[in-house]
């Protein structure tokens, strides 16, 4: 499908804009004319490298917007009032831009929900179904002032897990740069110095002219291959499913990284589940929505899996331990909340608690990082001190 950016003329004999996923202007024609509107024309919406214009909203934006919607309804301010406002005030032009568009739709009579659909890959399609469940309940303001929390803690536990692998890649990156300069500039400088010496040269000197040798030989190949790599896994991903559940079951399973991004991914599926049951949604449809949230075909297997089985007749407490959605502690307390009637609340329990979990295992980590890559780095500078300054020594030692 391709987005439309149209323009037409509403029941009341307003002009309205928006935008639109269809087929053709056939179909788009078609829709419009379920929402009672004439088009006028309309264009197709440009594609550039990251994709639509409209997927360049942040998440940061999108929180501020959904806080704003939620605190002006509950003052008693009309929705349209509510985002007429919002967009006349939001300083970013493609936040702007979306909140035009929403507003036009609804003038054209869409309803919020409606409005919303055109911008699923900015709003995702929990945010959509819960502002549905809103408007039919009567509950928008209470259902968006949940959303609001959930996306903040959502781009906080996004930040913990950027902030850990971040560090690391970066001191990595400097200290494999710093590596490499030697072996290109200084470490042939010295050992031309060396040789010229003459006198028995020992292991470690060895291991550094092969070395310096293979990075100044295969220098290009060094930098090419794991980009290939990892552009080739990336594609072969697109391609097999099969290799998408393969490498996302690995991923969890990583020495150290792997726990805790496990961890961070099953806080954010029971947090997600407890918010869409809560509202009111049903517990399968409430799983299915949960399990894209997730990020991980792996886990999406299992909550399908479970799904199925719910629907089979199985207790949700069992349905999830034969499908592996959550370890053995955790269904314990699905398990209560199931025989009480407050799995909402259990499950709001075990996303603290993983959520808690995995933020100790960072704050762990982190003072760790520093201190081991410093020991790489002392080990790489020792190296290379040995190599050159030990037959220097010896050639001192011949002489005197």
């Amino acid at each position: 499908m391709q987005n439309f950016k149209y323009t037409g003329i509403n029941r009341y004999g307003k002009r309205v804009r928006g935008v639109v996923s269809a087929n053709d202007k056939a179909d788009l024609n078609q829709k419009l004319r379920k929402q009672n509107i004439n088009l006028i024309s309309s264009t197709k919406q440009g594609v550039g490298l990251l994709g639509p214009s409209k997927t360049k909203v942040t998440r940061k934006e999108l929180i501020f917007i959904t806080f704003q919607l939620a605190q002006l309804l509950k003052a008693g301010v009309p929705l349209l009032e509510v985002i007429d406002d919002l967009k006349n005030s939001i300083e970013s032009e493609s936040a702007k831009d979306m909140l035009a568009e929403i507003h036009d739709m609804m003038q054209g009579g869409s309803t919020f929900s409606e409005a919303l659909m055109s911008y699923k890959k900015v709003f995702g399609n929990v945010y959509v179904a819960l502002v549905s469940v809103g408007e039919n309940t009567g509950k928008l303001d209470h259902i968006l002032s949940n959303l609001g929390e959930m996306l903040k803690w959502e781009d906080e536990l996004t930040s913990k897990a950027k902030k850990v692998m971040i560090y690391p890649a970066i001191v990595a990156t400097v200290v494999i740069a710093v590596v490499i300069l030697m072996m290109l500039f200084v470490v042939p400088e010295l050992l031309g110095f060396i040789t010229s010496m003459g006198g028995e040269i020992g292991f470690a000197t060895r291991a550094l002219i092969a070395t310096s040798g293979f990075i100044q030989h295969y220098i290009i190949e060094l930098f090419v291959i794991p980009t290939a790599i990892v552009y080739a896994v990336k594609w072969w991903r697109t391609k097999s499913e099969k290799f998408t559940l393969k490498t996302d079951e690995w991923v969890l399973k990583i020495s150290i990284i792997g726990p805790i991004i496990h961890k961070l991914k099953l806080a954010r599926v029971a947090n997600t589940l407890a918010v869409m049951y809560g509202a009111g949604i049903s517990f399968t449809e409430s799983m299915k929505m949960s399990a894209t949230v997730a990020g991980n075909t792996f886990l999406k297997r299992n909550i399908d899996l479970a799904v199925q089985l719910i629907q089979e007749g199985k207790p949700i407490h069992e349905a999830f331990e034969t499908a592996e959605v959550f370890p053995k502690l955790a269904i314990s307390m699905i398990k209560v909340g199931e025989n009480s009637g407050q799995m909402d609340e259990a499950l709001s329990n075990i996303s603290y608690f993983y959520d808690r979990e995995a933020k100790e295992m960072i704050e762990k980590i982190e003072p760790a990082i520093e201190p081991i890559l410093t020991v790489v780095m002392g080990f790489v500078v020792g190296w290379v001190m040995i190599a050159v300054l030990g037959p220097i020594y010896d050639t001192i030692a011949q002489v005197q």
